[in-house]
């Protein structure tokens, strides 16, 4: 699904672009090449981002928790 329809930008792009250690809206638009657009994707783009890292965070807890076993 569409994240920003003005740039073309997809969750999975913003799920990439926190993978590589993108952590605030403006980094994220910054990585993804975000052009200024109507701006309606802001918040959008943060709950995004909030995902995102919680699923980062997640998936290391799940590591370091197999890890240990």
């Amino acid at each position: 699904m569409y994240v920003c329809i003005c740039n073309a930008v997809s969750e999975g792009d913003v799920h990439t672009c926190v993978a590589a250690g993108a952590c605030t809206v403006r980094q994220v638009k910054k990585a993804c090449g975000w052009k200024p657009g109507c701006g309606s994707c802001t918040t959008r783009l943060a709950e995004v981002i909030s995902r995102a890292r919680l699923t980062e965070a997640l998936q290391v807890s799940e590591v370091s928790e197999s890890s240990a076993a």
